[in-house]
């Protein structure tokens, strides 16, 4: 496992991401824990939640942080490992319905710190933006938490670049804490749908992807394995994968067979190497179900690439 450093937060951050969504839902805790032991063993120290994660299913609100606070307290782990959660998400039956007001924030923030067992969280995350509520208002709700202590890091999900950008002018100008990173999704598969209107959610494109080399913001991409889509045979009518039919990624594709080949890893595996030797990446979430998959997954953080391979697995 490699590492690297966030501001604000005095603990390695591990190249690999944990995402917890389903655990305390889609698996039972006895489940969630031994995947968080497999991370564990393998150098993992960074942890992925949100305030949101199950509310979709009926008693499952706050299954997810329940279940990390949970495990990190059992195995008395909580100084070792980075734990980011998210809020500030609509409603979900409301999600034309922005949820970013400062009293929103706290509502989400304190519910979050109880459910993980904890009075502090390492990397707080805002879930979605609304550009019709002042940047400003924003950051000076979060720098009130920071400077309380409740959290130690603060982190935009879901942002434009215009938005990042104007909260890093503004910090910079009121003398406030910004956006230490950015969550966005971002995988090898190029996404043909750059903004989901309908989740309010975005994908790296080419002219968010400069923006990001040139700002030099930590970008810890979601869906960074493009939920499967290289360890399946390239099939134009799967409606799972719609996302990514495209002439480009059906190169993407072959070329990442290719390389499984020769690296013997699995395409997977070299999907999410790229991300984590591109210049401009260096970390991403992933979402391992089965101690394989936490294997293959943990094995992409030790593969390097060169220039040249990163260069063979994008072209066009």
């Amino acid at each position: 496992m490699r590492y690297f450093s966030l501001p604000g937060i005095e603990k390695p951050v591990s190249v690999l991401c944990l995402g917890t969504g389903g655990m305390g839902s889609a698996q039972t805790a006895d489940e969630s824990f031994t995947l968080l032991d497999a991370f564990a063993e393998r150098g993992g120290t960074f942890l992925d939640t949100a305030h949101v994660y199950a509310d979709w299913i009926p008693g499952g609100a706050g299954a997810s942080e329940r279940t990390v606070g949970a495990w990190l307290r059992s195995r008395d782990v909580w100084g070792r490992f980075v734990v980011g959660t998210k809020g500030g998400h609509p409603k979900l039956e409301t999600m034309h319905l922005s949820r970013l007001r400062p009293e929103d924030i706290a509502q989400d923030l304190a519910e979050s710190l109880e459910r993980l067992q904890t009075e502090t969280i390492d990397l707080y995350w805002l879930h979605r933006d609304d550009p019709a509520v002042p940047v400003g208002e924003i950051l000076s709700a979060l720098n009130d938490h920071l400077a309380a202590g409740a959290v130690r890091a603060i982190g935009a999900s879901n942002w434009s670049t215009v938005r990042l950008e104007e909260a890093a002018d503004y910090a910079a100008a009121h003398g406030l804490t910004g956006f230490c990173a950015s969550q966005i999704a971002w995988s090898l598969a190029r996404s043909n749908e750059p903004y989901n209107a309908a989740m309010r959610t975005i994908a790296m494109d080419k002219d968010a992807l400069r923006w990001y080399c040139a700002a030099g913001l930590r970008v810890i991409p979601y869906t960074a394995q493009a939920s499967g889509f290289f360890a399946h045979p390239y099939d134009e009518t799967a409606a799972r994968f719609s996302a990514y039919h495209s002439p480009v990624n059906a190169r993407r594709w072959q070329r990442a067979q290719t390389m499984a080949r020769e690296r013997g890893m699995s395409p997977n595996a070299v999907a999410l190497a790229y991300l984590l030797n591109h210049p401009c990446g260096g970390a991403a979430i992933v979402g391992p179900h089965t101690g394989e998959q936490m294997e293959d997954t943990c094995r992409a953080a030790d593969l390097a690439l060169s220039d040249a391979e990163l260069a063979f697995l994008e072209a066009h």
